[in-house]
């Protein structure tokens, strides 16, 4: 059997975020598993970058696969010239630049969400602003792309090859939850009954080592306790409504500070804002952190808490698309619309953090089953040559 896999994760916005996590974590597995009549290639594309978070040459040499790049040829004569029995894309969103036209083989395909679709419908970034951390002229033209349809047209064109692949049939479409499913039929009803879900499974933990980061590090030994948000140079994680709220809590908690990831700026001396941490950085911040929280307006799976429950840290989140789904009954939620019930929410946390880390851990281990049991599920498809009708 021979099996294309997906690099493009790796390349794009240098491997970072959730796209090149989950891909890491199922070649892993793929590896970690692999038998002997399966030869494995794996699809890049040599005009973008390949050193970032993970080096495609790197993980190539490490898993003894060849590269094959996909920049220059139609998909359908690079999986034709290679023998492609199986397609595996990780990303679906990422394919929309390549001709997807006219691929005979097996392919199992994931999209993980369609918020590019649904900003278009529900307009959420009429809303949105940053007062802190955005110029004008940032926030009028995301306006100006909304309300001139450009969004929508590119969109439109961005998903017109990815569905018509992901629909077809000799696809096997995946996605991550529950409600991304929900979201594609609605947007694209011929995907309807068709596609599976696969809980995105964790990256593989980083061994202890000691703090690199002097900040992070300082912070931890001082032993303050300390509110975490990561991606917060992304509007749509709501990093506005958390930094306003935190102003007016460390108020009232004078030792309490905030750590953000990537915000640009710090708004007061006891807000802490770091540009980037290694992964294991990032575990050492999610262990000693006393709530993570995560605001986001939109999220198609969402790692972070999840990541946060592996150490009992509990999460403050926000009510809306997968995150109740995912986090369940651990969950401090709140309406990433209302900086008052944020607030609330986060009082509840400062006043009983140890009820909501046990409710933290005992979710990590249930959800911990369901993504072992998918991934599992997955890596059999994977390697199953003969589940697809004969075209």
């Amino acid at each position: 059997m021979n099996l294309l896999i997906d690099f493009i994760p790796f390349q794009t916005q240098g491997g970072y975020g959730g796209a090149a996590s989950f891909a890491k974590a199922v070649y892993d597995e793929l590896f970690a598993t692999r038998n002997t009549g399966m030869q494995v290639m794996a699809a890049y594309d040599a005009t973008l970058p390949t050193e970032g978070r993970f080096d495609c040459h790197q993980l190539a040499s490490q898993w003894g696969i060849p590269l094959v790049d996909i920049s220059t040829k139609p998909l359908a004569e690079v999986i034709s010239s290679h023998a492609v029995d199986t397609f595996f894309i990780a990303i679906g969103q990422f394919y929309a630049p390549y001709d997807l036209r006219d691929i005979k083989c097996k392919v199992i395909m994931f999209i993980h969400d369609i918020f590019d679709v649904e900003r278009c419908d529900n307009r959420i970034d009429l809303m949105l602003s940053d007062k802190f951390n955005e110029s004008s002229l940032q926030y009028a033209k995301r306006l100006f792309n909304l309300w001139s349809g450009r969004w929508q047209r590119q969109q439109r064109k961005r998903y017109e090859q990815v569905i018509q692949l992901f629909s077809a049939a000799n696809t096997i479409p995946y996605t991550v939850s529950e409600y991304s499913r929900s979201a594609l039929e609605y947007y694209f009803p011929q995907c309807a009954n068709k596609i599976r879900i696969c809980y995105s499974p964790l990256k593989n933990q980083e061994k202890p080592a000691p703090i690199e980061h002097p900040k992070l590090a300082q912070l931890v030994q001082s032993g303050k306790p300390y509110l975490l948000m990561l991606a917060a140079n992304r509007i749509y994680k709501n990093p506005s409504t958390v930094v306003k709220v935190f102003r007016k809590l460390q108020e009232e908690h004078p030792d309490l500070h905030l750590l953000t990831l990537k915000y640009g700026k710090s708004t007061s001396p006891r807000h802490i804002d770091i540009d980037y941490l290694s992964d294991a950085d990032l575990e050492h911040a999610y262990k000693h952190a006393y709530a993570l929280v995560f605001g986001s307006f939109f999220e198609g799976f969402g790692y972070p808490p999840i990541e946060a429950a592996r150490h009992g840290t509990p999460t403050v989140a926000s009510n809306v698309t997968s995150i109740p789904e995912i986090l369940g009954d651990a969950g401090i939620y709140f309406s990433p619309f209302y900086p008052a019930d944020l607030y609330r929410a986060l009082k509840l946390v400062l006043a009983d953090r140890d009820t909501y880390a046990m409710k933290s851990s005992q979710r990590y281990e249930q959800i911990c089953k369901r993504q072992k049991s998918d991934l599992n599920t997955l890596i059999n498809e994977i390697g199953n040559k003969t589940t697809l009708p004969a075209l």
